[in-house]
């Protein structure tokens, strides 16, 4: 038996309220590329409640660019990344708010040079190329199911 509307609504907004906090938190730039694992819900069950959020006529009011936004981070989740692909400059500046939010001194010399040494240690480079297609294809298919 199907769930009831209220009830669809209320785990639909559930869904989309744990995904949309996790990304805020993460703060990612376009050149960032993670583990679908680390999604707080299925990748397919976020997709479907982007989907119904949009197509809902009543009971939920996220904004148009807002769900538009979120499919295209969803992308940016892929499976069998791994340790997360970093951008350089969107860590670096992380890191420099990190700790201006700590109080302490931030060396933006030596953040950058610690970045680049992870940067290099984790083959960030290579293995977003790896997965780039991927997370291109994907934005422009999560942005088609928008259209139909």
């Amino acid at each position: 038996m199907p769930a009831e509307p209220s009830t669809q609504i209320s785990e639909t907004k559930a869904i989309i309220d744990a995904y949309g906090a996790f990304v805020d938190r993460l703060r990612l730039s376009p050149a960032e590329i993670h583990d679908e694992a680390e999604l707080p819900h299925p990748k397919q069950r976020i997709v479907d409640a982007l989907a119904a959020a949009w197509s809902l006529s009543g009971g939920l009011s996220y904004a148009p660019a807002r769900i538009q936004g979120w499919l295209l981070l969803l992308a940016q989740f892929q499976p069998g990344v791994g340790e997360p692909i970093g951008d350089p400059a969107a860590e670096t500046a992380r890191r420099m708010t990190g700790a201006r939010e700590t109080g302490k001194p931030a060396n933006p010399p030596e953040l950058g040079r610690q970045v680049a040494e992870q940067a290099i240690e984790q083959a960030w480079s290579i293995r977003r190329q790896t997965f780039r297609g991927r997370v291109e294809q994907e934005r422009a298919h999560l942005l088609g199911l928008l259209r139909s």
